[in-house]
């Protein structure tokens, strides 16, 4: 099961906190882009400080040339703003990845600011891979030691099992009007229409290539990464990844009262 995990090209996860501050006169924008120590329908949990080594190498406060991106709805062509900061740090109480942008003076810019003011913008969701990942089951020794600091452990008892993510390589954050978990929605159409999905995906595979055969590659690592999502995307449409509806039922109850605890 680690094998399988650490196999996914590109994962993204929507933070269940819509926590949010827009500054419209500054251009900026204030969130939290994941809530730590909370296990989520992947049956992961991502820890703090488990992107410590990507903020360091490459965040917005680093040297690197490839920093971490702030995108709109995980889609690399839709670069709105910049990063200013990636933080994990502690709000009210709960480990969090907290980020801050600055939108651009462009008409895509006034757009974003204005899908933030009225609501549509309510969520962020980061993009990453998978780097130290430990599957973990409550025959297992270190079950109670899992259990012991996550948000919600009534669920993870429930599955039985579950995923302790020590480390990702996080590529970018995301503004999002969905709580999606997969990449399925950056085509911008309904998982069950697969034909149109499909016809989408391969116009997005041709823009690549273009871009590929003109060499005009300005950003080597967006185009790298445009390439991961690509795969997964063919990778979850294969596949028909899709959760156990008996957990997400169960679970749903939960997951809403949890939302009530969290930055609101």
């Amino acid at each position: 099961m680690k094998k399988d995990k650490l196999n996914i090209e590109y994962q993204v996860k929507t933070n269940l906190s819509n926590y949010k501050e827009v500054d419209n006169n500054d251009r900026t924008i204030k969130a939290i882009a994941n809530t730590y120590n909370f296990f989520d329908f992947d049956m992961d949990v991502l820890r703090p400080n488990c992107a410590k080594r990507s903020i360091e190498q490459r965040g917005a406060l680093s040297n690197a040339v490839d920093k971490i991106l702030y995108a709109k709805f995980h889609d690399l062509t839709l670069l709105n703003g910049k990063s200013l900061i990636e933080k994990e740090t502690v709000i009210n109480g709960h480990n969090v990845l907290y980020v801050e942008a600055k939108i651009l003076e462009t008409p895509a810019g006034e757009e974003t600011l204005l899908q933030y003011k009225n609501n549509i913008i309510n969520q962020h969701s980061i993009g990453f891979q998978y780097r130290d990942i430990e599957y973990i089951d409550n025959e297992s020794e270190g079950w109670n030691a899992f259990l012991k600091d996550l948000i919600n452990p009534e669920d993870a008892e429930k599955v039985g099992y579950g995923y302790d993510v020590k480390e990702i390589a996080l590529h970018e954050w995301s503004a999002v009007s969905f709580g999606a978990n997969k990449l399925t929605p950056f085509l911008g159409v309904k998982s069950e229409n697969k034909k149109i999905q499909l016809q989408s995906l391969y116009t997005k595979m041709d823009a690549l290539l273009k871009v590929a055969n003109k060499q005009d590659k300005h950003n080597k690592k967006i185009f790298e990464l445009q390439y991961l999502q690509l795969k997964q995307l063919i990778t979850e449409m294969i596949n028909n990844v899709s959760f156990d509806k008996s957990i997400c039922n169960n679970k749903s109850d939960k997951i809403k009262k949890t939302r009530r605890l969290m930055l609101i």
